[in-house]
């Protein structure tokens, strides 16, 4: 038997999902995260998993065939600030670009509540040391010539005095490289021949586009964390192999596909946010099942609450993403989060306003019911204090939570409030529900999306516990909570495809000149064909590949561009005409009839050309025959849970998730306990199972759909 296996690193818990060689889920698992040695998590998850099959964990994997992680290893080092010691070198004038940064940089990625504090606004924090910032002479010029050849005596001096100063890698960014890489090929020769061990990433190789300091930018970060990302890799490989794994390791990444330890080497800035994008591929997945074509995600995991929406099937991305004020240039998907989740930290401001987060108790210490040494109160424990969570099913069992402790640490929090400990922990709990519900908004009545046109798909190890809560406040059409919410991201991942994509910038004003066109034509013929070498080098056969080609477009003098697919073979005067059509129809759907002003004349800024295979692995949501309503054979026990709207504490039903059946309907107030997650179901609520063995809600008041 072959199985396939999805791993996803979370601020608390590692998730496994396993599935065998018929798609099925054989077995799930979760493992305590541990910051320091993350491979330690997986490998502990990966242990529960073996053991949860009746195996040892060398025999599972010699029989597993693929092994899929979402790699945190970078998100973390940026949060942290623990990535490598780095050296820049470019266009001699230019070695301050990255600190003059551009008119936003104080503000890039910031909501409108943080914006409004201008005193408290400043740049991104650096990530180069000015010290280690060197420009060299040479000179590129906007149609790709050399004006001022690479003066290979200041280059090697540059090297040198980085290498003496401590760098452990060095970013390359010449002006106008992107049309002509020559220059940064030269340096990274150069490196390689007098310092093979030092880590380079040149830009022509990480962001071929244009935008000086956004590819300063992309370059610098992927210098600053391929020591971390790759080191990471390497070391968890070598431990797999040690264990009898003997295939290869892929990765999930941000643009929502796989890709390979190979690719990440040269562009390690794929891996930010990877975890949560194996759950937008499960989001993918299941709108295709469930014939939803808009869904809300929300993941709820111990440190952080993310929102991603599929509209129409599809998941949208970032061109110009932001980390720490940082603007990068790598696609990737549009997901929101905020620091709320299990392990977030409940405390008291100066004003005496209860607080929820962003500070979480993460996986060490954990929250204080955990006792592991946490001694804040958290989110779970204030769950526990209201009966939602069972002191003895927690993981399934397998950890055993201190409801003393969570009292005790609540206790504090209570006594500045003036209340009892049962009022501060329900007013934590309406908090951080509030704080979803608003970034829920946010994410889509921001942007123009009313959530009731959505269903609403909650996961992640705390989601199902709050869901019903944030999901009343948003009216959306109905909600789904996953059979295997708890691992949702480690099992999205299993339903990706090999997903590789290239840009180029060229900008050219439509129509184009026959130069320009001849060069447009020729750089999507060069990305394509890098495309089928690359699926080649990796095993695969190109022709499986679909292909899709796309402009970035907009208006003369405009800041921001659009992107437009774009038709297959040459593109023709006639094919230009179209493309501009393309652009306009999609321009005016954004922006709304007649917003469009084509005498300002169009461009068409670069190219992106993605190369698709899909999944590899057989995913099957296997349908059940539908039984009788009656879900009493389900039930486990009753305890009192706090329910505002019952007036307090209430006795309230308990199911096994395990023995609920297809058919099977819920009335609030009732609990859901299942290995890994909680699903809490208020007074009034109704629930029905469906023949995915998913629970879903319908409007709050009436029964499910």
């Amino acid at each position: 038997m072959g199985y396939y296996v999805g791993l996803d690193i979370g601020g608390t818990f590692t998730d496994c999902a396993v599935l065998d060689e018929r798609g099925q889920v054989a077995t799930t698992a979760k493992s305590a995260s541990v910051p320091r040695d993350p491979g330690q998590g997986v490998l502990g998850a990966l242990e529960v998993a073996a053991a949860n099959l009746g195996l040892p964990l060398d025999r599972f994997l010699a029989e597993t065939s693929l092994v899929i992680h979402g790699c945190t290893v970078g998100t973390n080092a940026m949060i942290e600030r623990k990535g490598a010691r780095v050296g820049l070198i470019t266009t001699r004038g230019h070695e301050d670009c990255l600190f003059i940064g551009k008119v936003n940089q104080k503000v890039a990625g910031l909501s409108e509540r943080e914006i409004v504090h201008q005193r408290a606004l400043d740049k991104a924090e650096p990530i180069v040391d000015p010290a280690l910032i060197r420009g060299v002479s040479e000179r590129i010029d906007s149609q790709g010539d050399v004006v001022c050849q690479l003066n290979e005596a200041e280059a090697e001096k540059a090297i040198a005095e980085l290498a003496a100063r401590g760098a452990q890698s060095l970013a390359v960014c010449f002006l106008w490289s992107f049309l002509n890489p020559s220059h940064e090929a030269r340096l990274r020769e150069m490196v390689a021949q007098r310092h093979p061990g030092t880590y380079v990433c040149t830009s022509a190789d990480v962001a071929p586009v244009l935008g000086e300091y956004e590819r300063m930018v992309t370059t610098t970060l992927s210098a600053y964390l391929r020591p971390r990302v790759v080191e990471y890799l390497e070391r968890l490989e070598g431990r797999l192999r040690e264990l009898g794994y003997s295939q290869r390791l892929l990765l999930s990444h941000c643009m929502g596909g796989l890709t390979t330890v190979d690719e990440v080497r040269t562009k390690p800035l794929l891996t930010l946010d990877s975890g949560p994008a194996g759950g937008v591929l499960g989001l993918q997945f299941f709108s295709r099942q469930y014939g939803e074509p808009n869904i809300i995600g929300t993941d709820m995991g111990g440190t952080s609450f993310d929102v991603a929406l599929i509209e129409k099937g599809e998941a949208a991305l970032e061109d110009e993403p932001v980390i720490d004020k940082y603007v990068f240039l790598v696609p990737k998907l549009a997901t929101q989060s905020i620091g709320a989740g299990g392990g977030s930290i409940i405390w008291v401001d100066p004003d005496g306003i209860l607080r929820v987060g962003p500070q979480s108790a993460g996986a060490d210490p954990g929250p204080a019911c955990y006792d592991t040494g946490g001694t804040q109160p958290a989110v779970s424990d204030a769950d526990l204090v209201l009966g939602y969570l069972n002191p003895e099913h927690f993981l399934g069992g397998r950890k055993r939570l201190d409801r003393a402790k969570a009292e005790a640490a609540l206790e504090g929090v209570a006594k500045a409030l003036g209340m009892s400990t049962v009022e501060a922990a329900a007013g934590a709990f309406k908090i951080v529900n509030s704080h979803m519900a608003d970034l829920v908004r946010r994410a889509t009545i921001e942007r123009g999306y009313d959530p009731r046109d959505f269903a609403l798909f909650s996961f992640g190890g705390a989601g199902p516990t709050h869901v019903c809560s944030f999901g009343r406040e948003l009216q959306v059409k109905g909600i789904y909570i996953p059979r295997h919410a708890t691992v949702f991201c480690a099992l999205g991942m299993l339903t990706g495809g090999i997903l590789h994509s290239y840009e180029m910038s060229y900008p050219a004003g439509l129509p184009m000149a026959a130069r320009d066109l001849g060069a447009v034509n020729d750089i999507y013929g060069r990305i394509e064909s890098r495309l089928r070498e690359q699926f080649q080098q990796e095993g695969l056969d190109p022709a499986q590949a679909r292909v899709t080609r796309f402009a970035y477009m907009k208006y003369r003098l405009q800041p921001r561009t659009l992107l437009v697919p774009t038709p297959d073979g040459r593109l023709s005067t006639a094919g230009q005409q179209a493309l501009a059509d393309a652009f306009e129809s999609r321009y005016a759907g954004i922006y709304g009839p007649g917003s469009g002003y084509r005498q300002a004349g169009i461009e068409a800024i670069k190219y992106r050309v993605d190369g698709f295979i899909p999944s590899i692995v057989p995913a099957v949501l296997p349908e059940r025959a539908k039984g009788e309503a009656d879900p009493s054979e389900a039930l486990k026990s009753s305890r009192p849970a706090y329910f505002e709207e019952a007036g307090g504490f209430t006795d309230t039903r308990v199911y096994d998730g395990d023995l609920l059946r297809y058919g099977h309907r819920l009335e609030g107030p009732c609990i859901v306990e299942r290995m890994g997650d909680t699903l809490v179901i208020p007074p009034g609520v109704q629930a029905q199972v469906d023949e995915f063995q998913n629970l879903r809600i319908g409007s709050f008041g009436s029964p499910a759909r």
